[in-house]
């Protein structure tokens, strides 16, 4: 960058989003970061500093999987959500959910959304300006205002669907907002929502699971069940695409977007057994995601079974 302007940055931070690329955002990230600690434009011209530093910010969410401290994702969160609802179409939480497979452990998922969860509801950070003042002074303006409106029209549980779906249609406060704006509170809220489902029930279990029933290929996704078209397959099939590539474009497959590359930092689950088995005992043994689940479980388990006999072939 031999002149680093905002207009660059811009561009820059645009087609990182359209590309999806990550490193492309982390290789900009860090040149920015670089070129800001090595001037005095934070003591010269500290409103033009603040503007290289919202795309800083946004530079950082778009490589957030090149982090791992969760309480970088927290200050995130806290101090700069808004800033992220301003890239184009920019996905927060298929970024925090890559996050969530690194870490192997259930309960430390669990403890990296309830810090996030905390980071906004006690976030400062405007999500929708003011309109005049003669606006209804209790309206929410801030992050942390927006969530304490979900909680007292959706309630302290789980977020009923058709209750959200009037509250964003007919919402007291969400009537007067543009739809920009309410795109803002629509993402708000789905990551609100999503961070609050513990990793432990089929609704917040992060990793989907291809599997093989009665000759039907499935997707075990959140708790659900869906099934994968033969045309699908095919085109798979024609492309010769590995096993864990497969995965990721069949998780991906109801979007227009390819699958992002896992960052460097990403450690995947290579098998999740465990966390299969804690699914498992949510659903009761009739249903069909019981029967999904139970097969996956026995079919991995037995090709552990295999490995290890092999190796004691070997030895």
């Amino acid at each position: 960058m031999a002149t680093l302007t905002l207009e660059l940055l811009q561009q820059e931070i645009e087609y990182a989003a359209l590309n999806n690329d990550w490193a492309g955002a982390f290789e900009a990230y860090n040149i920015v970061s670089r070129w800001l600690k090595g001037n005095d434009l934070v003591k010269n011209n500290p409103r033009e500093y603040n503007q290289y530093l919202n795309y800083v910010v946004k530079l950082k969410f778009l490589a957030l999987n090149y982090f791992d401290d969760v309480n970088e994702y927290y200050d995130l969160l806290k101090n700069y959500f808004s800033l992220s609802q301003e890239i184009p179409d920019f996905d927060l939480w298929s970024k925090l959910e890559v996050q969530l497979i690194t870490l192997k452990n259930i309960n430390e998922r669990d403890a990296f959304k309830n810090k996030l969860k905390d980071a906004l509801e006690k976030s400062d950070n405007l999500l929708i300006g003011r309109r005049a003042e003669t606006e209804d002074s209790s309206a929410p303006h801030k992050v942390s205002e927006w969530i304490k409106d979900f909680i007292v029209n959706l309630g302290l549980d789980s977020f009923d669907k058709l209750k959200k779906m009037e509250y964003i249609a007919n919402g007291k406060y969400i009537k007067r907002l543009t739809e920009a704006e309410k795109n803002k509170v629509r993402n708000l809220l789905d990551v609100y929502e999503k961070l609050r489902f513990s990793s432990k029930t089929p609704a917040g279990y992060e990793n989907s699971v291809v599997m093989n029933i009665d000759g039907k290929t499935i997707i075990f996704n959140h708790g659900e069940i869906e099934e994968v078209s033969k045309d699908f397959l095919k085109q798979i099939q024609d492309k010769k695409i590995s096993p864990q590539s497969q995965d990721n474009l069949l998780i991906n497959s109801q979007s227009d977007q390819p699958a992002p590359a896992p960052s460097p930092a990403a450690e995947f689950l290579a098998n999740p057994l465990v966390e299969l088995e804690q699914a498992l005992q949510n659903y009761s043994p009739g249903s069909l995601e019981y029967k999904a689940l139970g097969q996956e479980i026995s079919r991995l388990k037995k090709a552990e079974l295999r490995q290890a006999q092999k190796s004691d072939a070997l030895k």
